[in-house]
């Protein structure tokens, strides 16, 4: 215990009003993008500018891997869709055993929704589509 006092003790960090309100704004400017910093130095050391990528201007690097991570997260509304189809059939199964003179008319809205449902699923393979192979 009397160590762990001792470390706590001797990790103390000043409270900020004793250090300088510029000091700690330069801190906060330099530890908000430490990534953006080396690559300034490793553009300005190459003689090359950093421009700023604005709403329209392409990415200097693609990111594949993240556009492959969005389309195979989207896809996972497919197996949604799957699911949900086999339910339906289920409950088709279901109420067709309760009652059968019904037939006709739970297989008709079962077909019904099982369209809404394949519709979704080429809605959700389409935008993994464009997900997967946008910048």
């Amino acid at each position: 215990m009397a160590l762990l006092r001792q470390a706590v003790l001797s990790a103390r960090v000043l409270p900020v009003r004793s250090v300088a309100p510029a000091v700690v704004a330069t801190a906060c400017r330099f530890f908000s993008m430490p990534a953006l910093r080396s690559l300034e130095s490793k553009q300005t050391s190459a003689g090359a500018k950093l421009a700023p990528a604005g709403l329209g201007e392409p990415l200097s690097k693609r990111n594949a891997g993240v556009s492959v991570l969005g389309c195979a997260i989207a896809m996972v509304a497919v197996g949604g869709c799957a699911q949900g189809i086999g339910q339906l059939f289920a409950a088709l199964v279901v109420g067709m055993a309760r009652n059968p003179s019904m037939k006709e008319d739970l297989f008709t809205y079962t077909l019904i929704g099982m369209g809404f449902l394949e519709f979704l699923a080429i809605v959700v393979i389409l935008i993994a589509g464009l997900l997967l192979y946008s910048e």
